[in-house]
């Protein structure tokens, strides 16, 4: 279903930028009330739009989408999609949150810094445990990380990502996504003694 056939409204939204990225794959808009995120394949990421157009490959992302295709260590950790069109493009739920790569630009207080943290430390858990399963893929670099107001967890919002890096390159594997994470939290704990 198209966002025209959706019954909502929807405009273009610009995330923040992440300078290590060159370009996005995808081209965003949100619904009017912010509930809802339309990725549209804009195909300058040959990668994905080459994967995705092989039917096994294409099913796969169906079962990205609704959840099935990751083991039970991470799933919680991975936002949902659905409405998947015949290019990749598709619907998720909007995550209002804080964006972990953007952590530092947040204002905030010693309880919420510490439930970031305590959330950071479980996600660390479960992709420890993926990692080990064999059973750990995607982009899980920190721009791609929300930490969720509504859930309270953290989330892998990019979903293609589990296409195009599966199996984990090696500059993105687990040891160093591990060092990423460990960094934030480093970052989180200084400014809240700073704020104590």
């Amino acid at each position: 279903m198209s966002i025209e056939e959706s019954g909502y409204e929807f405009r273009k939204y610009y995330p923040a930028p992440n300078p290590q990225k060159a370009n996005n794959a995808f081209d965003f808009f949100i619904s009017d009330d912010e509930s809802i995120i339309y990725k549209r394949n804009n195909n300058s990421n040959k990668k994905f739009s080459e994967i995705i157009k092989k039917q096994e490959n294409f099913k796969d992302f169906e079962n990205v989408l609704n959840g099935t295709f990751f083991s039970p260590s991470i799933s919680n950790h991975i936002c949902k999609g659905y409405d998947l069109e015949s290019d990749g493009s598709h619907k998720m739920k909007f995550l209002h949150g804080y964006r972990l790569d953007l952590i530092a630009s947040y204002e905030l207080d010693p309880p919420s810094t510490n439930l970031i943290i305590n959330q950071i430390e479980i996600l660390l858990i479960c992709l420890a445990k993926a990692n080990e399963d064999g059973d750990l893929f995607g982009d899980w670099a920190t721009h791609n990380l929300v930490f969720s107001f509504e859930y309270g967890l953290v989330f892998n919002i990019d979903l293609e990502g589990f296409m195009t890096y599966r199996p984990l390159p090696e500059w993105a594997d687990y040891n160093t996504v591990e060092g990423w994470l460990k960094n934030i939290i480093r970052r989180l704990q200084s400014s809240s003694s700073t704020i104590e």
